[in-house]
């Protein structure tokens, strides 16, 4: 007959889950009865006033209720279970319980010790070792204005996925490869558990999508909490952002939930720096020259100014001439801020260049229409 999992299931599987359930709720259901019993004679940690008296007898009655749990249904169950593994052909089984419950331990426990001993410097690799990379790696393209608890908290969002991941994955070797030493074929197991993966990441691709984006905004710092951004044609403040979607709060106030697995394009309009970018019309009768000194001597008092002027790194001035047009001629007056400050500097410069045009009066071209009666 084949030696597939189903069949090793029907002949043994099911009776090493009756054996293990029947040895958890026996250790329990005894424990539960020796603790009713212990409270009914009188010995109860309850009445004790002093706490470190109070502790250690609770650490004495756990323990000695344990073991005598243990030994009375634990250690039974323990060798039903390895004699179950050594049923066979032959007429070994229940009736050799002790005899080939030492023989399984003595031929399979040194390399399920070993397996056990890698399994275990992997969980510490990946529970240690992997989020320092990781937080070496991140580091490396850290955004210059980058604090270091938003850092932190994006290191461990990362840092959380790729050891659960790992984890996983190690307990999971680890698993199957005991189980092939017990002698239990996994290969038709394994053939399942592909199957089931499949199945699952083919119902599930939005999320799987969803969440190997997410990964990769919060690796390349593309956003983070606080930031002012433009996604799939929404724009607004970047509330939360986790593995699966964005939160942005437009300028209405109402919130947009993006999934990351649909951000095909995000502008972020305050990483690192900003830029104020003014367009300017003038009348083609005032002196353009005259304009532009005007023009450069308010953005470069705005540096001073007390209320935005240490929002300014780069003193706003007049970056080109840009075209003509029916109404004049088109100024860019640019200039660098603070990531997410170019609003309030713009307000303050839009105010400071119409108080400045009025006083040298030049006048703001726009168009009229003249009725003629």
């Amino acid at each position: 007959m084949e030696n597939t999992f189903n069949i090793w299931f029907l002949e043994k599987g099911v009776w090493l889950i009756l054996v293990g359930v029947a040895g958890i709720v026996g250790v329990w259901a005894i424990s539960l009865l020796i603790f009713k019993g212990l409270k009914l004679v009188g010995i109860d940690s309850e009445k004790i006033s002093d706490p470190s008296s109070k502790k250690i007898v609770d650490n004495v009655k756990n323990i000695s209720v344990i073991i005598i749990a243990l030994v009375v249904v634990g250690i039974p169950s323990f060798f039903g279970i390895l004699s179950i593994l050594n049923i066979g052909e032959s007429d070994e089984g229940f009736n050799w319980a002790l005899g080939a419950s030492y023989r399984l331990i003595i031929s399979n426990g040194v390399p399920i010790l070993i397996v056990l001993i890698l399994a275990y410097i992997s969980l510490r690799i990946a529970g240690t070792i992997m989020p320092n990379l990781i937080k070496l790696y991140l580091n490396s393209s850290k955004r210059s204005d980058d604090v270091a608890k938003e850092n932190e908290k994006r290191v461990e969002t990362f840092a959380i996925v790729i050891r659960s991941v790992l984890r996983i994955f190690v307990v999971l070797i680890a698993l199957l490869t005991i189980l092939s030493i017990l002698g239990v074929p996994v290969t038709s197991l394994v053939a399942g558990i592909s199957i089931l993966g499949i199945a699952l990441g083919l119902g599930s691709q939005s999320l799987v999508k969803d969440v190997i984006q997410g990964m990769l905004i919060i690796a390349e710092n593309q956003l983070r909490k606080g930031d002012i951004v433009k996604i799939n044609g929404r724009a607004g403040l970047v509330e939360d952002l986790n593995l699966r979607r964005i939160l942005v709060r437009d300028l209405d106030g109402a919130l947009h939930i993006i999934p990351n697995g649909s951000t095909d394009i995000i502008t972020n309009l305050t990483s690192q720096w900003s830029r104020v970018n003014i367009e300017i019309y003038v009348s083609y009768e005032d002196n353009l020259e005259n304009i532009i000194n005007i023009l450069n001597k308010t953005g470069s008092k705005i540096s001073n100014d007390p209320d935005v002027g240490k929002f300014v790194k780069e003193s706003p001035k007049v970056f080109t001439i840009t075209s003509f047009s029916d109404s004049g001629i088109k100024l860019k007056f640019v200039g660098v801020t603070l990531p997410g400050k170019q609003w309030d500097v713009r307000t303050k410069l839009i105010r400071d260049i119409k108080i400045a045009f009025d006083e040298a009066e030049i006048k703001i071209p726009y168009n009229q229409i003249r009725i003629v009666n």
